[in-house]
């Protein structure tokens, strides 16, 4: 295996070992989250530990954002609903790895799991859908713009197809969560 690291072309051997004993056999790679260790980062000056808190949050609100595109990207170009599609977790996949988080039995572990999420439904609900907080807003702003309120039933229209979609998204991260579990 050709692996490149620091702009160095490396090559690594690999040993490939059947996970079943019996049933069929396949191979892939498997990509999981990527928690190794927390690196404490302190500070005397509470202006300059607010600072340092904000620019985390920023850093961790960002690449959240960027996550979501991606995940959104890589489904539409993947063109299908099945096959090879972005990995996205419901409340199955999110309380497995909150349960390994919590077995590492490190609080701060556990308190950045918990920011996480907080940031990630952050995220989510400010996008402009208009079942969410986001989509209210864009409601809002068109009528501001606009300077008359939209028909009711438009609006009632948008919002029950923004509903149907959270819905299917959500469906589909629950049976990808179940498969993820069962189906290895």
């Amino acid at each position: 295996l050709s692996v490149i690291r620091n702009e160095k072309d490396q090559v690594e051997t690999i040993s490939l070992k059947p996970k079943r004993v019996s049933g069929p056999q396949t191979i892939g790679v498997l990509l999981t989250p990527n928690y190794i260790k927390n690196q404490n980062i302190r500070s005397d000056n509470p202006v300059e530990a607010a600072r340092m808190a904000f620019d985390y949050t920023k850093t961790l609100t960002t690449e959240t954002a960027n996550g979501l595109l991606n995940a959104v990207k890589q489904s539409v170009s993947s063109g299908n609903s099945g096959g090879s599609k972005a990995q996205v977790s419901g409340p199955i996949g999110l309380i497995r790895e909150g349960s390994k988080i919590v077995a590492t039995k490190d609080i701060q572990t556990v308190l950045l799991f918990a920011a996480a999420i907080s940031i990630n439904l952050g995220v989510i609900n400010a996008l402009p859908l208009p079942a969410l907080d986001g989509g209210q807003l864009v409601f809002i702003l068109v009528e501001a713009i606009t300077r008359r309120k939209i028909d009711q039933k438009v609006q009632e229209g948008i919002t029950t197809a923004a509903v149907l979609l959270l819905l299917s998204v959500s469906a589909q991260a629950a049976i990808g969560d179940i498969f993820n579990i069962f189906g290895k």
